[in-house]
């Protein structure tokens, strides 16, 4: 019997929530389970059916996240290779500016009676540049002119008095954008919620992450111009995912007009495709489908790297084919989630992942010249000690820590911080993987005689764990088939998430850390390794 990770049937609750549980309390925040090209809430279409509403939004709903209390961090040492989460800031989230809205502007339709937001300079900052990116790149990229939104923008609230154009009915009401935003393709224009979401996003994540998403939002637009709107949902979602990328770039590069990105505000982005990814739950092959996260921020990614020319093919690289869907199983007998640490149990985490990694990593590394490794070994310890021995490492260094320790070859795993990521409804058991795996991966850099450190160290650990992960995921689209590399360990639904998440709490929050990577860096080289295997980590060894 196949020992297979498997993440809840529950859908998770916003990303946010847990950073600020992690610091202590509870945190009642949006929860999103996907960007919703084809709204049937009120139109009674089918789901699979073809999108009669011309509607694309963004819809979270509200939930609770419990306190963990945890904090997981990389910051390699040079001396022993471990892990150390004591510096970890990711609750923090970007300082914003407040922009005064210019005098006369026409460029988002306030209505007389809207209660200003301190966000308001913002948006119409960001929808002003968003014009401008689109005005220099369509001609570039789509050979055309651009035409800007015929309908306009709106932002809805329970107090307007000025209607706003229907989509598909009379007019929108406040109640059909309560919790939302979206593009009409059948109006031309775009809505977003300001009395709900905007606030809630802005107050959690940051006025960037908002802006993402309304970047978002805008994309759909573009592809509406380009004759594109009737594409499959999920390409859809996944070239304005792409195109958010894009624009962001633009902005981390300067170059837009009172507005800046940094690492912080890319973090809060990456967070904001997180959000809009499908339910875990979901079925993968409905066309209502919009992406995992895993690869919705692949594909936001993808744009900021390489701009509107990269999502200009999205519809033609026959790019669904490589999109990591991982089909749901709901007969699964571990009830949605490996045990951590379970003898009674036909397998549990501290067995299966410890034995997979080795059946991954050993013949590789023995395979190259001049080179003998021998496997480490797993040990655990309580979080309050007592601690094992590990030469140069400190009481403090094991506290809420997984790390490899090369004086005794074992990875050594605080028992209780484990147990809790494993039963969180956000991280879960291929985040105890994740940490692991990066923990196995040190011990094969030091067996190749790796001389990388700092950031490049633990990027490269991220590459690697991405590239064993990969050989866990089944071989086809039914959730029991089995793993790739033929081992006994396969994933399901929402793993890839879990490690991308983990990667983000582990992340520094600006570049010039130089210890862990950035969120970007941190997920573009663990995606690397799922993508690429070991030969695209090898391209990072230098």
């Amino acid at each position: 019997m196949l020992a297979t990770v498997r993440t809840r049937a529950v859908i998770p609750v916003l990303i946010i929530g847990l950073l600020l549980a992690a610091c202590g309390g509870s945190n009642h925040g949006v929860s999103a389970t996907r960007s919703r090209q084809n709204d049937t809430t009120n139109t009674g279409t089918d789901a699979s059916s073809p999108d009669t509403t011309g509607r694309g939004g963004t819809t979270p709903d509200t939930g609770t996240t419990p306190d963990t209390g945890t904090k997981p961090s990389a910051t390699t040492s040079p001396t022993a290779g471990g892990t150390s989460p004591e510096d970890t800031t990711f609750d923090s989230k970007p300082a914003d500016t407040t922009i005064t809205v210019p005098a006369g502007q026409t460029i988002i339709d306030f209505g007389s009676t809207k209660p200003p937001q301190p966000y308001d300079g913002f948006l119409v900052a960001a929808f002003q540049d968003i014009e401008a990116f689109w005005a220099a790149q369509m001609p570039a990229t789509f050979g055309k002119p651009f035409v800007p939104l015929k309908g306009g923008i709106f932002a809805a609230y329970p107090s307007r008095q000025e209607p706003i154009p229907g989509c598909g009915t009379a007019q929108t009401t406040y109640k059909d954008v309560e919790g939302n935003a979206f593009y009409c393709s059948l109006g031309d224009f775009v809505v977003y919620d300001d009395a709900e979401l905007l606030p809630t996003l802005v107050d959690q994540l940051g006025q960037s992450a908002v802006g993402v998403v309304l970047a978002h939002e805008f994309g759909h637009g573009i592809q509406q111009r380009n004759g594109d709107f009737n594409q499959p949902t999920i390409l859809k979602e996944q070239q304005a995912d792409c195109f958010a990328g894009a624009w962001s770039a633009h902005v981390a590069r300067g170059e837009a007009a009172g507005l800046t990105f940094g690492d912080k505000e890319i973090k809060s982005g990456l967070i904001a495709m997180i959000q809009v990814r499908d339910p875990v739950d979901g079925d993968v092959t409905n066309a209502d489908a919009h992406g995992t996260g895993f690869d919705r921020v692949g594909a936001f990614q993808d744009g900021f790297i390489g701009g509107t020319e990269r999502c200009k093919t999205f519809f033609t690289e026959g790019r669904e084919k490589n999109l990591i869907d991982i089909p749901f199983n709901q007969f699964d007998q571990n009830g949605g989630n490996l045990p951590f640490n379970d003898p009674s149990a036909s397998t549990d985490i501290v067995r299966a992942i410890p034995a997979d990694l080795t059946r991954f990593w050993e013949p590789k590394v023995n395979g190259v010249e001049g080179v003998s490794f021998t496997p480490p070994t797993l040990q655990l310890y309580p979080g309050a000690g007592p601690y094992p021995a590990c030469d140069g490492f400190s009481d403090n260094d094991f506290k809420k820590n997984i790390f490899y320790c090369p004086s005794t070859n074992q990875i050594l795993v605080d028992q209780d911080l484990a147990q809790q990521l494993d039963a969180d409804p956000i991280f879960g058991d291929l985040s105890v993987g994740y940490l692991i795996g990066e923990s196995y991966s040190e011990a094969v850099q030091r067996a190749l005689g790796s001389t990388l450190t700092a950031k490049k160290r633990v990027l490269l650990n991220d590459c690697f764990t991405g590239a064993w992960v990969a050989d866990d995921i089944p071989s086809g689209p039914n959730p029991n088939d089995p793993p790739r590399g033929g081992g006994d360990l396969t994933l399901s639904a929402g793993d890839l998430d879990e490690a991308i998440i983990t990667a983000l709490f582990r992340s520094d929050d600006t570049s010039d850390q130089n210890q862990r990577g950035t969120a970007f860096e941190k997920i573009d080289s663990f995606r690397a390794g799922v993508l690429g295997g070991i030969d695209a980590c090898k391209q990072r060894l230098g």
